[in-house]
């Protein structure tokens, strides 16, 4: 009788390969690759942010010595405006690429002033004669920024006048009222030629034009990838130096909320779901939506107005900032003034995140509570808590991952009201103090960090869904692995 042994294989494994981690490196690396589209995308969307927002970028750069000049001596503000411009990059097309009515020209962002561009444009896109619109311009300039006469006392108002005005009507009546001589004679000629010389048919084409790499948004990004953000509107400072001296209050306040919360947290919704129904679940579920419902700036005033002031005779608490530290203090002192001014903020930060953190882990822990691996769990003697611990908790976080994910942002962008409220020099008090103040280098900067950290916190998080429960399949690859049985 002929016998039959099974072939005896010999597996060795590889060091470059797992089948669990293949499949997340790649996941990653796609992302990754994604990663440089969307911040691509959210520079463009800062940028025009940047381009619409109210207000004269190079007029708040001027020294306070050449703004006073727009009404003493035009003609030396003037000059200080184009040089500024030229300096700010502002004379340059906006982006790579452009797609404007072929009577335009391609030179029209040359003109630094925005009031004189919008004039032109509107100018030329009525007759659709640039080089008519173009000599009007120059003997314009001419006559607005001529010496003072005798002859041209009434002439320099109205012209200057005249290089704002961009509706063709209104500058039709105008040049009417100028008086006749030898300076306005060329200009009134020169608007003649523009009304009467209309060449609609090049209003009725669009144009193409690439501008290159010389362009405002390049400069831009280039300056920001080195970390140059601008000067603030206000008080004209770096705005990196303004934005890095917030950060660091705010990542402390942050920090220590966020680190209490989840310690506190974790537990609480963890008991409440492996002890539901008991009078520990119902007395936390009651106590966790009343805080949850009360708004933490109401909450925040009332402390700061009962505990901080001595008009009630509860002034327990330092009543605004971080608190001063004196020369030479220990490090004991440090950490109780320190301690005693964040104390309120951080309660009033720290409850509605609380309840939110706890209830979102309790619903999903009683889900796996039901689940057979629990019941094979307690047939092995395992205790609530190790069941609770080992197993439970990790199947049970994706609510937690998902609030994760959001830290990156929140870490950095503070809280407006609380900081507000206790007078903390933090990111949510700049972001306040700058929309007041239309600082808006100050405002796009946040915007961009806090789009930068968002889309960090969002990677993190779908990794750490793949370290978490294996029955994650990222990229549509699976992460099981199959055996052949030879009978």
């Amino acid at each position: 009788m002929r016998s039959f042994e099974h072939p005896v294989y010999l597996i060795v494994p590889c060091p470059f390969y797992h089948p669990k981690k293949r499949p997340l490196l790649t996941y990653a690396l796609r992302r990754l690759l994604y990663l440089p589209l969307s911040l691509f995308l959210l520079s463009l969307l800062c940028f025009g942010l940047r381009a619409i927002t109210p207000g004269d970028p190079v007029e708040s750069q001027l020294p306070a010595a050449d703004s006073r000049m727009a009404t003493t001596d035009p003609a030396a503000y003037d000059a200080s405006y184009r040089r500024a411009a030229a300096a700010l990059g502002y004379d340059l097309p906006t982006f790579y690429f452009s797609v404007e009515n072929a009577a335009l020209p391609d030179t029209l962002h040359r003109i630094s002033q925005p009031a004189e561009r919008r004039m032109l444009r509107a100018l030329t896109l009525a007759s659709g004669n640039w080089p008519a619109v173009e000599m009007y311009y120059f003997e314009l300039r001419k006559a607005a920024y001529s010496e003072s006469s005798e002859d041209n006392l009434n002439v320099v108002p109205i012209t200057r006048r005249l290089l704002l005005q961009n509706d063709p009507a209104a500058m039709t009546a105008a040049m009417n009222t100028l008086p006749d001589g030898p300076l306005t004679a060329p200009l009134k000629a020169a608007y003649s030629r523009v009304m009467d010389g209309k060449q609609r048919s090049q209003l009725l084409l669009p144009a193409l034009r690439w501008h290159g790499s010389n362009n405002q948004y390049h400069r831009w990004l280039g300056k920001i990838l080195k970390g140059d953000f601008g000067n603030s509107y206000l008080d004209r400072r770096p705005v990196a130096a303004k934005v890095g001296r917030a950060m660091r209050w705010t990542l402390l306040l942050n920090g220590i909320t966020i680190f209490l919360v989840y310690l506190i947290a974790l537990p609480m919704g963890l008991y409440a779901a492996g002890y539901r129904s008991s009078r520990f679940d119902r007395y936390s579920t009651t106590l966790l939506f009343l805080m949850f419902g009360l708004p933490s700036f109401w909450i925040a005033t009332l402390v700061a107005n009962y505990f901080t002031t001595p008009a009630f005779g509860m002034d327990f608490f330092p009543s605004m900032g971080f608190g001063d530290i004196p020369d030479g203090a220990s490090w004991w002192s440090v950490l109780s003034i320190r301690a005693s001014h964040l104390f309120l903020p951080v309660v009033c930060l720290a409850y509605p995140s609380l309840a939110y953190v706890s209830r979102h882990l309790r619903r999903s822990a009683v889900k796996e509570l039901d689940q057979a691996y629990v019941t094979t769990a307690r047939l092995k003697g395992l205790t609530m808590s190790q069941i609770l611990w080992r197993h439970v908790f990790r199947n049970a976080s994706f609510p937690i991952i998902t609030l994760l994910g959001g830290l990156f942002p929140a870490l950095l962008a503070g809280s407006v009201l609380i900081e507000r409220i206790f007078n903390l020099p933090g990111m949510g008090q700049l972001l306040y103090t700058a929309a007041m103040g239309r600082d808006w280098p100050i405002v796009i900067m946040l915007v961009l960090l806090n789009g930068l950290l968002t889309a960090a916190g969002l990677l993190l998080a779908d990794l750490a869904y793949a370290f978490t429960d294996p029955r994650v399949r990222l990229g549509g690859s699976s992460t099981t692995t199959s055996s052949n049985t030879v009978a």
